[in-house]
């Protein structure tokens, strides 16, 4: 069952807490949750792009904040909604969040910025036509924002 907190996710990613994820102070250390956010980010991308490898992944994480509302420990299960909020002109915006799937706490709030990116090039690039329609077809939703910036100052 899905946590009220996650019913507007079409994708949710379940972790389990391992040993290594805990630290000296008996749960889950701060900078782990963002290995479980950036599992469930490329998941995500893959999933919702009709991607199979790892090495198809076109974006690079720019932006990303972080609100702690509850520990996780040893052995708790959590789930990890993941949706994409706004598509830019080259850059997308993310929400996460984690909840124990046991108990229904909320764990962290996360937002992220990502860029399209070259690898060939290694530069920046716009979201392709094809990349817009595949996530919002899979979020059932616009989420194109319209640049504020003028074309001449387009690069």
């Amino acid at each position: 069952m899905i946590p009220d907190q996650l019913e507007r996710f079409k994708f949710v990613r379940p972790i389990k807490v391992v040993f290594r994820d805990v630290d000296g102070l008996r749960h889950v250390n701060h900078a782990v949750y963002l290995t479980y956010c950036e599992t469930a980010r490329n998941e995500y991308w893959l999933q919702a792009c009709g991607l199979a490898r790892v090495e198809d992944l076109d974006f690079v994480l720019a932006e990303l904040t972080v609100r702690y509302h509850s520990s996780a420990k040893w052995g708790d299960e959590l789930l990890v909604g993941c949706r994409v909020t706004e598509l830019r002109r080259s850059s997308f915006l993310m929400e996460l969040t984690i909840v124990n799937a046991q108990t229904g706490a909320l764990v962290a709030e996360v937002h992220s910025v990502q860029v399209m990116y070259d690898f060939e090039t290694g530069r920046s690039m716009p979201i392709s036509d094809e990349r817009r329609a595949q996530v919002e077809a899979f979020e059932g939703r616009s989420l194109t924002i319209e640049s504020k910036r003028s074309p001449k100052s387009r690069a």
